[in-house]
């Protein structure tokens, strides 16, 4: 599985083989830029490039403060 991690124009950000990794590297980039939470996502892709799951919306990682 791969782990990539998109912004709202379709740009790859960062990948990762691991999805805790990538969900916590999805949380920093919502932690350092609040405002971005809206702009970036998680998808998940099997080794056929096929998309699993459903997407992880930054804005689903928001902590109250």
């Amino acid at each position: 599985m791969t782990y990539s991690i998109f912004d709202r124009n379709g740009n790859l950000m960062d990948a990762f083989d691991d999805r805790d990794a990538a969900v916590a590297a999805l949380g920093a980039i919502v932690k350092a830029d609040p405002e971005a939470a809206d702009d970036v996502f998680l998808v998940a892709q099997d080794d056929a490039g096929q998309l699993v799951g459903e997407a992880v919306y930054g804005s689903s990682l928001r902590v109250a403060a």
